[in-house]
């Protein structure tokens, strides 16, 4: 009977560890490093908040092929434009947090959008990836009109100036009428769709300039067509030497940083996140990206996650600021 015990008592041991083993293998395979372990291992989708052949569009399909090379599986890139970006955000916020769908936008236009009216997503609720990029709005005219800022300035208090608009709400938006607040100055705003729109519609003369990201008039500043006076950034921009920062001009206005990357929806593993961040990485110092970037004029300034959470939490008392115009 005491060997009974005995034996009874070990497998009773035996029986517990088993019992603890199998919940440690179950805690580990859960966790959410063990999601990560294995990602990924089908497409990724990219949520551009934008139309096809807009900015977020050109810069994720660019970047696509060199994400794909380093996480080792095909990118999709979906355009859901509409509301200025509202639809996609809200669809997004809604996601399953499996790393099989990002979203990429110019930053803060989610933040933006939620100050301006009701909306069913909360950009802080996103889990920042990385940022890639970043650029600052530069004001635009034809090239047949103002030669400096100090005679477009000059003008445009002795009249009301028409000034495009890539939509409502955009960072363009919020840029202009930061610019023409503190100046004084104000303006008849024409919303467009896009930036491609608002620049084509200046070139054809029926618009007296407009705001846009540098990236956007390129082609046509390259071209003699349009010009730009001013970039509304804390220093010159190195792809547009002859437009001056407002500190070049004695200036000091709030500048708005647009910085275009990657957030993944709320409750996604800090081990998806981390796998795309690395992969980012290497992906935007690919030579065939870096190639990509200059002819698109574009500054390559990598931020990594955590930096993105804290540029998210400053972003919205800056914004904030400015509710009561982006709302008239």
């Amino acid at each position: 009977m005491l060997h009974d015990r005995m034996t009874n008592g070990s497998m009773t041991r035996i029986s517990i560890r088993v019992c603890l083993l199998a919940v440690g293998i179950s805690i580990l395979v859960f966790s959410p490093l063990a999601m990560g372990a294995d990602y990924p291992r089908k497409p990724i989708r990219i949520i551009v908040t934008a139309g096809p052949g807009g900015g977020e569009d050109v810069e994720a399909r660019g970047l696509s092929p060199f994400l794909e090379k380093h996480l080792g599986v095909n990118i999709m890139v979906e355009d859901i434009a509409g509301a200025g970006g509202k639809i996609a955000f809200e669809k997004f916020q809604k996601t399953e947090p499996d790393g099989y769908t990002l979203l990429t936008h110019s930053f803060p236009k989610g933040i933006v959008l939620e100050y301006m009216g009701k909306v069913n997503f909360r950009t802080r609720d996103f889990v920042p990836i990385t940022i890639w990029s970043r650029s600052y709005q530069i004001l635009v005219v034809h090239a047949d009109s103002w030669k400096t800022f100090g005679e477009f300035v000059k003008a445009a208090r002795a009249k009301t100036l028409s000034g495009g608009l890539s939509g409502r709400g955009s960072l363009t938006h919020l840029a202009g009428l930061v610019a023409m607040d503190e100046l004084g100055i104000k303006v008849n705003w024409v919303p467009y769709d896009s930036a491609v729109e608002s620049t084509a519609a200046l070139a054809g003369k029926h618009l007296d300039f407009t705001v846009c990201l540098p990236t956007s008039a390129a082609s046509l500043i390259a071209a003699d067509k349009l010009r730009g006076l001013i970039v509304f950034g804390g220093a010159k921009d190195p792809y547009f030497p002859n437009s001056p920062s407002p500190r070049d001009l004695g200036y000091t206005m709030q500048s708005i940083e647009t910085l275009r990357g990657l957030s993944a929806p709320p409750g996604t593993p800090a081990s998806i996140v981390k796998v795309v961040e690395d992969a980012v990485a290497k992906a935007i110092k690919e030579p065939g990206f870096v190639e990509f970037a200059k002819k698109r004029k574009m500054i390559i300034a990598p931020m990594s996650s955590k930096e993105y959470v804290k540029a998210t939490a400053e972003a919205y008392p800056q914004v904030e600021k400015y509710q009561e115009m982006l709302r008239q």
